[in-house]
Parts: C-alpha cells; sequence; structure tokens
C-alpha cells in the first residue's frame, strides 16, 4: 500500500523529537517534519493553509471555526507546554481585579491576517 505523504509543522519540542527524528513512525504516512517557530507556522498554516499538520494558536483557530473559515480540525495536543496566561494585560481603569470580573466584559485578541 502506497505511503500517504504528510507534512507536520512544529516547534521543537521534547515532546515531538521522536516524530521529528522518525524513531516514531506514524502508520501508512511518508512525514516530512518541519521544525519551525511557532509565529512562521501560524502564519503560514492560517494564510496559505500549507501544512497537513500543523501547531497552532489557540485563539486564532478559535475565531477561524466561529467564521466558518477553519481549514483545520484541532486536536487537544497541547506541545509547547508554555503557561500563556502570563500574556493577558489588562487596563487599569477596567475595573477588573480577578478572573470573575471579566464576566461580560470586551478581551482582545491578537488577529493573523
Amino acid at each position: 500500500m502506497p505511503m500517504v505523504p504528510i507534512t507536520i509543522a512544529c516547534g521543537n519540542y521534547d515532546r515531538t523529537a521522536a516524530i521529528r527524528d522518525g524513531s516514531v513512525k506514524i502508520e501508512g504516512c511518508e512525514v516530512t517534519f518541519l521544525s519551525l517557530e511557532p509565529e512562521e507556522i501560524f502564519h503560514r498554516a492560517f494564510r496559505f493553509h500549507e501544512f497537513d499538520v500543523s501547531e497552532l494558536s489557540f485563539s486564532s483557530f478559535l475565531r477561524t471555526v466561529a467564521n466558518g473559515t477553519s481549514a483545520y480540525v484541532g486536536v487537544p495536543a497541547f506541545v509547547s507546554r508554555l503557561f500563556r496566561h502570563s500574556g493577558i494585560y489588562v487596563r487599569t481603569a477596567a475595573g477588573i481585579r480577578s478572573p470573575e470580573d471579566l464576566r461580560g466584559k470586551r478581551v482582545g485578541l491578537r488577529s493573523i491576517r
């Protein structure tokens, strides 16, 4: 049976090393693994739909799902294992002191063009 060619784009993480170096095979697939920086992956994935399997920005993925334009199916695999909540910025005049205060508030997300 012929191997199905797939391209995987993902950061250089220890959790993906076995697929990247070929020691773990994906049955029936001929894998091309591209180890790239997340920003490049996200841009190429959302703009050009370049990859068959890709690490994605969760917020941008949700935006495309909500718009009905998602080219990808989400799988809950958190490969970078970074705590991203430290990247939330709150305007001091907004009156937000705890996560509960976000109920009913407007939240902005960085978008990928």
